[in-house]
């Protein structure tokens, strides 16, 4: 069940309540004695609450989706609350007691609501922007970290093996995920094939090692077949760090 329902109707029942209350109080209690000012202040007053009502529930979406408050959340409801408080102050100051044409008062509501959606879609655009970066961002380590689970599950798989140089088998895998720990995790399109040629050399190293467990003694040149395979990922590795320093 989504928990986020019953907070939804909830706040749709106050809004609805709300939109009845503002349209009974403004028409029936006289707020201003010009009906083109009256239904300005309406209109704006109905868009405020009706902004906030929808951010609201943007909030309840985004936020459950990740972990904490985004800061562009909270900016957001700062210009929200901070609008809702203009066209209310306007309403009172503009309409109500100044009596302002109501030509030029609704250039001021209008100017109030452009102000608000400008600096909504400017925090939307950075929004946007952030998000799009840290994806990349994780995109760009995502082949590094899979690559160190790789080497991670060939080396405790060869921790199985029974064999009297089973330990010195798993030193060396050992010894080549620690380079990988110490590389730069951070990937650049022109790695592509440097990294795959990484994750080609990975895979062979969990063939041999695969072929190694499942026999019961190991044919003669194992060690320098292993070796030669591992030796390769190493260099590799290290091609790799030097082409990503390169491009910095």
């Amino acid at each position: 069940m989504n928990r986020k329902k019953p907070y939804t109707g909830i706040i749709t029942v106050i809004y609805t309540v709300v939109i009845i209350a503002t349209v009974l109080l403004l028409t029936m209690l006289g707020f201003s004695d010009n009906l083109p000012r009256l239904v300005i202040t309406l209109i704006a007053v109905l868009i405020a609450e009706s902004v906030v009502f929808g951010y609201t529930l943007f909030w309840i979406k985004s936020a459950g989706s990740v972990s904490g408050t985004p800061p562009i959340l909270l900016s957001g409801a700062f210009i929200i609350a901070a609008y809702a408080v203009a066209v209310v102050i306007s309403a009172v100051f503009l309409d109500r007691l100044l009596g302002l044409p109501a030509f030029w008062y609704a250039a001021v509501q209008l100017l109030v609501l452009a102000a608000a959606g400008g600096c909504l879609a400017l925090i939307g655009l950075y929004g946007w922007n952030a998000g799009a970066q840290e994806n990349k961002e994780k995109q760009a380590t995502r082949s590094l970290f899979r690559q160190r689970k790789e080497l991670a599950d060939i080396k405790r798989a060869a921790r199985s093996w029974r064999h009297a140089e089973a330990e010195t088998l798993v030193k060396r895998i050992g010894s080549v995920e620690e380079a990988f720990t110490y590389s730069d995790p951070v990937s650049r399109p022109s790695l592509f094939a440097t990294e795959d040629m990484l994750s080609q050399q990975i895979a062979l190293l969990r063939d041999q090692v695969e072929l190694l467990l499942s026999s019961g003694e190991p044919g003669k040149g194992w060690e320098a077949q292993l070796e030669g395979i591992i030796g390769d990922i190493e260099a590799t590795l290290q091609r790799r760090n030097r082409e990503l320093a390169a491009l910095k």
